[in-house]
């Protein structure tokens, strides 16, 4: 129901719009009346009034003063102006302070009605949109974390962002870090998990940890944190701006309070964690704060650097420095194993992902060691198996790489290494080898239309019943998921989740109209684990069930599906 406020100074024209409404039964209006706009505001100020009928000429508070006290107290009312002043001026007023109608006296009633009919219509479909914005916006609350993990995890793994980008991504999905500073970075671990605990619970009792050590340190410092392989976490972490501060008031002082007491609370964390979740957990913190563009490579240095020496034992308290080889003078110095074996990793996933660019950059750094007298032959051995071991993965995962590869160059330096071939020969044998991998990815981009999406499509008509992840697809296509994933979208304009609904959607009403199969037996048919599960798919889908699509068609044989 909704409540109608008359205003007019001659009572007769109140009183008669009073008894006209009150008749009106199909618009279940409550009516209230005021002989003045004075009287009119203090009605408003004690009652929600959803429609206003007003003179636009009274003594005292006129109408265009009235609707603008309106607007400030109840902003979606709407107000319709009564007068005896056919001027167009009023009009224009009423309209421009935000009036809903305007009308003369002299109308019918049905003219009335119907711009009230017409308000309460307008008030529907305003308060349809808050809904709708509602819902959406509680969805968005709801997707954030997910969205917020997702970004961060590309930052970690070597997205490039400019700093605009990185700003704005912030602000958009409410991520509390200054994109224009830097950052500390800390990596916690579960050191071991019970036999008993099943995977639901080992994500739980991270969960917890997250929380934990979230509320320790968001007290003092700005912070947010990343689950990653289900028992590590990581946070980045700023100093606290002051709310009557500026950000630029954050000097060096600010920096080093922050790194000491996140360091000193990370104790206390340690003994939480025993105590409430019988955990055992270790952290690992970096000494320095680091740039965005430089997360990735301190991230997967700080990962590996928790993973030997003393990062192998339980309930650690460490500092990149801990892991640091100290040898001085030497310029390889931060060329330790953590950053060594995150360059290796991040390499891979350059190939795997097609980034030209950074994979040069990465192989560059990587293999100036092998023109560097000052390191050791062990030193540059080791590169030697490790990028071996990339490559070979690369090419054994991919068997029609590896038919491409072989028909452009030999193979055998990636198995053995001899004297024959120098350290600058080998430079450029793993550079013609990763100019063959990209080749090979450019090509295969061009054949998407004719080729890879065929191949997709194939693989999801016969696998329908089965296995149509986007693991088993990119399996199947011998191409990265995430690749495969933003590729068939380019070609073909629409994702792989939508295509694979689509041709369900299909399928499913086929077999409806053109077999006697039950509807659990569809449902099997198409992958679903259960007959429940495939009608609110279908549901969604066509907006009826599955046994009401297959009645209604049947009795409508002509009607196209």
């Amino acid at each position: 129901m909704y409540r109608l406020l008359i205003v007019d100074d001659l009572p007769i024209i109140v009183d008669g719009l009073l008894e006209l409404f009150e008749q009106t039964h199909h618009l279940q209006l409550e009516v209230m009346k005021a002989y003045s706009g004075e009287e009119a505001l203090e009605v408003l100020s004690q009652h929600r009034i959803d429609i206003v009928i007003s003179d636009i000429k009274m003594p005292g508070l006129e109408g265009i003063e009235l609707l603008q006290e309106i607007k400030s107290q109840w902003p979606a009312c709407k107000v319709i102006f009564l007068t005896g002043y056919n001027d167009f001026q009023y009009a224009r007023s009423a309209i421009t302070f935000g009036g809903f109608d305007y009308i003369l006296k002299v109308e019918s009633d049905e003219k009335i009605i119907q711009s009230v009919e017409r308000a309460i219509e307008k008030i529907e479909e305003e308060n349809n949109q808050e809904q709708m914005i509602a819902r959406a916006q509680s969805k968005m609350r709801l997707a954030l974390p997910s969205l917020q993990k997702e970004y961060m995890w590309g930052l970690f793994q070597g997205k490039q962002v400019t700093d605009s980008q990185l700003a704005q991504a912030f602000k958009e999905i409410d991520i509390e870090l200054d994109a224009t500073r830097p950052v500390y970075l800390l990596i916690g671990r579960v050191d071991a998990w019970r036999e008993m605990f099943t995977t639901p619970d080992k994500a739980l009792l991270t969960y917890a940890l997250q929380n934990i050590c979230d509320e320790y340190l968001s007290s003092h410092v700005r912070c947010y944190s990343v689950v990653f392989e289900l028992s590590k976490i990581v946070w980045m972490i700023q100093p606290k701006v002051s709310d009557s501060l500026s950000a630029d008031a954050i000097d060096d002082q600010d920096w080093v309070r922050a790194h000491r007491y996140t360091s000193g609370i990370l104790e206390t964390v340690q003994e939480t964690c025993k105590r409430l979740l019988g955990l055992s957990v270790s952290f690992l913190l970096g000494n320095e704060a680091t740039t965005w563009d430089n997360v990735s490579d301190r991230f997967h240095s700080i990962k590996y650097g928790l993973m030997q020496g003393h990062g192998l034992f339980n309930e650690v308290i460490l500092t990149d420095k801990d892991i640091q080889k100290n040898e001085d003078g030497n310029k390889y110095g931060s060329y330790h194993d953590g950053f060594y074996h995150a360059r290796v990793q991040l390499l891979m996933s350059c190939l795997e992902n097609n980034h030209r660019e950074q994979f040069n950059k990465l192989y560059v750094e990587l293999t100036s060691i092998w023109n560097d007298p000052g390191i050791t032959y062990e030193r540059k051995t080791e590169l030697y198996h490790s990028l071996s071991a990339v490559f070979l993965f690369y090419i054994h995962k991919n068997r029609e790489i590896r038919d491409y590869i072989n028909t452009q160059m030999e193979l055998d330096k990636l198995y053995r290494h001899g004297d024959s071939a120098s350290w600058t020969e080998l430079i450029q044998y793993f550079w013609q080898m990763a100019d063959c991998f990209f080749e090979w990815n450019a090509m295969r981009g061009t054949q998407l239309p004719t080729e890879v999406v065929n191949k997709v499509h194939r693989y999801i008509e016969e696998h329908i019943a089965t296995d149509i992840s986007l693991n088993a697809l990119a399996d199947y296509v011998s191409l990265n998921p995430s690749y495969l994933s933003r590729l068939y979208k380019q070609i073909t304009g629409i994702g792989l989740s939508k295509y694979v609904n689509d041709y369900r959607n299909l399928t499913a009403k086929d077999m409806l109209l053109n077999t006697s199969m039950k509807v659990n037996e569809i449902a099997a048919a198409l992958g679903y684990n259960s007959a429940l599960a495939f009608i609110r798919f279908f549901k969604k889908q066509n907006e009826t069930t599955p046994q009401d699509y297959r009645m209604t068609r049947s009795q409508t044989p002509n009607q196209g599906q």
